[in-house]
């Protein structure tokens, strides 16, 4: 990621942000991100292991310790009430927050079972949510204009044929930052979506098994399926978690901060996701 950053000019100098799935992906290139900008991150997730993976490369970027791990199930109310708490014990106040917590599994409806469904709604929109109540309450507590950003999907707004409990669970979590946003706007509290598409490489949000059933249901051959995904917008490029940490970075930055209630598409160009 090149030569580390000079944090004392950072955009985000001196701020402090909670950040889930920062285990891996998009998550841990937040991590690292958010932190070259000069905030401080609490990064959350359920491995222990994986979070000191993403600390030791906060620090390895930055020269600087910037990221305190704790471990967190985004599915259980008690565990990101604990988690948020320790944060702001750790940190202090709280100004950022990023629900990026996700998982992806992809059956058609006929062989998508209920335990399929309630956990792609587990993870994504209970976690969200859960994550997104803890912040308003410390915000609104304490006065803070904070910054919300969820990590939403192409599929919160375009039919993903095979996938629907995942897209299903996306709309809702694209819902309620639609709902926050409301909310939160009179407050000065800004909510914000990113709306990746294809994040493959540098991820394991899908596991090959995943990928396997993704190419089957595309028609393409499983060693194809990179390069069905990059064709298929308009520029012709693959999306990594770092194209996707930048639009976090700007929607979470003082660039933005007449920015509320947006969904940033980071795709490529997916007509089918234009937003109308």
């Amino acid at each position: 990621m090149g030569e580390k950053a000079n944090t004392d000019k950072g955009e985000l100098k001196g701020e402090h942000v909670f950040l889930t799935g920062a285990s891996s992906g998009i998550g841990r290139v937040a991590a690292i991100r958010l932190a070259q900008a000069g905030a401080y991150v609490a990064g959350i997730a359920r491995t222990e292991e994986d979070l000191e993976d993403t600390r030791r490369l906060v620090h390895k970027q930055t020269g600087e310790e910037r990221m305190i791990p704790i471990p967190c199930d985004v599915t259980r109310e008690d565990q990101v009430k604990d988690a948020f708490q320790q944060a702001v014990d750790e940190l202090g106040e709280i100004q950022i927050v990023i629900a990026n917590a996700g998982s992806m599994k992809v059956a058609p409806i006929h062989e998508t079972s209920l335990s399929l469904w309630q956990e792609m709604f587990d993870v994504l929109a209970v976690g969200s949510f859960l994550t997104a109540r803890e912040a308003f309450r410390h915000w609104l507590q304490r006065e803070i204009p904070g910054r919300l950003v969820f990590t939403s999907s192409k599929n919160a707004v375009a039919p993903s044929p095979g996938a629907s409990a995942y897209a299903s669970a996306k709309a809702a979590v694209q819902h309620l930052a639609r709902c926050l946003a409301e909310e939160g706007g009179p407050h000065g509290i800004r909510t914000n979506s990113v709306l990746p598409d294809a994040v493959i490489r540098g991820t394991n949000l899908l596991s090959e098994e995943e990928l396997r059933k993704s190419a089957a249901r595309h028609g393409v051959p499983f060693e194809d399926i990179h390069d069905y995904y990059r064709k298929r917008n308009a520029m012709n490029v693959s999306v990594t978690p770092e194209d996707v940490a930048e639009a976090i970075l700007f929607l979470c930055s003082p660039r933005s901060q007449k920015i509320n209630g947006a969904a940033l598409t980071v795709d490529g160009g997916m007509s089918i996701a234009y937003l109308r």
